[in-house]
């Protein structure tokens, strides 16, 4: 990676549980389910966050009710970095989430610090491609002050996910040209078929400086009520 600049992970640790009940469900969701090696999946994002290089702290944003529990995946895996937690009283979905780390990560660390935002619930088995693509994305967050998103190479018409259209190519990324939401069948083919369509993986990284101007211009009532709650919190840090 060609950047200094702090790499600090932020792992969204949410959801209600709902969506494989009742194999998850309100108390035990979706990351905390144990695959056939015995391990969860909120364990195997910690691990492949704790494995990049320069990562200086891994911060969970997670249910207060989900803290103990957290803690304790995280101790069954060595690693060399810092945690914390922000803990939420109830979710209120990915941008609060975004902001509020951003704002205690600018605040700790200057506003170039580097985010790399993961969700905890993602299977991924090819860490090798998944750790040079975080630290490529690093680098291209921290020397061109960017925001980058991470999209997925479609072998199916997939209507449960988001779709990412690619726009210009640059020496080693695409320029986002939209953001489509779940499509229907026919429409999924068309993209396709197109070859101009990614899968939106919901992975980004971004200096907190960056997403904090962003979220300032485009979503200033969200930014606020960040604000307002960072102002008003009590830190978790291992």
């Amino acid at each position: 990676m060609t950047t200094k600049a702090p790499l600090i992970t932020v792992i969204l640790s949410g959801g209600t549980g709902s969506r494989l009940w009742p194999v998850s469900r309100e108390n035990h969701p979706k990351p905390f389910i144990k695959l056939a090696d015995q391990q969860t999946l909120l364990q195997k994002t910690f691990q492949r966050a704790a494995a990049l290089a320069n990562v200086a702290e891994i911060m969970t944003i997670t249910n207060k009710e989900y803290y103990l529990k957290s803690k304790a995946e995280y101790e069954t895996i060595v690693h060399n970095c810092a945690t914390s937690f922000i803990l939420e009283p109830f979710a209120r979905n990915t941008a609060p989430a975004i902001a509020l780390a951003a704002l205690k990560i600018a605040n700790q660390y200057g506003d170039d610090a580097v985010m790399l935002v993961l969700p905890a619930d993602h299977l991924i088995t090819d860490t090798d491609t998944f750790t040079k693509q975080c630290e490529l994305a690093a680098s291209i967050a921290a020397t061109q002050s960017c925001m980058v998103t991470f999209g997925i190479q479609p072998t199916r018409p997939e209507t449960g996910f988001g779709y990412i259209e690619c726009g210009d190519a640059t020496a080693n990324a695409y320029q986002v040209k939209r953001f489509v939401e779940k499509p229907n069948a026919a429409t999924a083919q068309v993209y396709i078929e197109s070859g101009k369509y990614l899968w939106n993986a919901g992975m980004f990284c971004f200096k907190a400086g960056v997403i904090l101007s962003e979220l300032a211009q485009h979503a200033p009532e969200i930014l606020k009520q960040a604000q307002s709650c960072h102002e008003d919190r009590s830190d978790s840090k291992e």
